[in-house]
């Protein structure tokens, strides 16, 4: 099933999770109000573009050539542009810097692209139950590949830096994402950043990382304390949040009381 199809149901996400114990009031205004954005950064329809070039990439292989995985970007990003509400770009930034950036990533990706793994799925979607919970936790994998041992979970990322030492053993998506898999599937892969760098002269770095039973027990558990705290109506603004200058909500924020 369609990804867009799982959100008209009830649902859990890791973005959700994600969002709640960056800033709870932050969640209340996306989840709960459905509040409409003030502003859409520009990183938003860009990332999501470069995500629809990678994976047509992964879906054909490397038949695809450069240029139409750049054509690929071009369209969706000239798309999501279009429709974001209430655009924003940062200093010294607009659509033309950014799409040629973009051709730079994808290029670069292209070319640091690891072939030698087979494509067992792209943006497959799922849907799992975690004992407690009210609504399932749904998402999408970007990519699955296996190098004929092991499966692996592949994710892109766009970053304006390289990712520091651990990050990836700490990231909250790879432990959603790695339960999600074990319970679809009954067993547990590797997890794969490949983290394209947002820059003048683009890199790839690919972060691998693994989860315990213990961890993904973990995981459960904290679910459920998020939902409890979501039942109960704990929302409260992160003050010394580092997401605050690009919050889609910072106007409304400044008038909760």
């Amino acid at each position: 099933m369609r990804i867009d199809k799982l959100r008209e149901s009830p649902h859990w996400s890791y973005s959700a999770m994600q969002c709640y114990l960056t800033c709870p009031l932050k969640h209340k205004f996306r989840y709960i109000d459905n509040a409409e954005p003030e502003r859409t950064g520009s990183c938003f329809p860009f990332g999501r573009a470069f995500h629809a070039a990678l994976s047509e990439r992964a879906r054909i292989g490397r038949d695809m050539s450069e240029r139409e995985v750049c054509d690929v970007f071009e369209d969706y990003f000239r798309i999501e542009c279009e429709i974001a509400p209430n655009l924003t770009y940062k200093q010294n930034e607009d659509y033309d810097s950014l799409l040629q950036t973009g051709f730079k990533m994808v290029e670069v990706a292209c070319e640091n692209w690891q072939d030698d793994f087979a494509v067992k799925s792209v943006a497959e979607t799922f849907s799992v139950t975690i004992p407690g919970l009210s609504k399932p936790l749904i998402g999408e994998f970007d990519c699955v590949v296996t190098d004929g041992k092991d499966t692996c979970i592949v994710d892109w990322k766009t970053s304006s830096a390289k990712w520091a030492m651990g990050k990836a053993d700490k990231d909250l998506q790879a432990t959603a994402f790695s339960y999600a898999f074990k319970q679809k599937y009954g067993e547990k892969p590797l997890f794969r950043f490949d983290v394209i760098t947002k820059a003048k002269s683009p890199t790839v770095n690919n972060y691998y990382t693994l989860r315990t039973d213990n961890e993904l027990d973990r995981f459960v558990s904290l679910a459920n304390q998020i939902e409890k705290s979501v039942n109960s109506g704990n929302f409260y603004p992160n003050e010394a949040g580092f997401s605050c200058g690009e919050c889609p909500y910072a106007d409304r924020c400044k008038k909760w009381r």
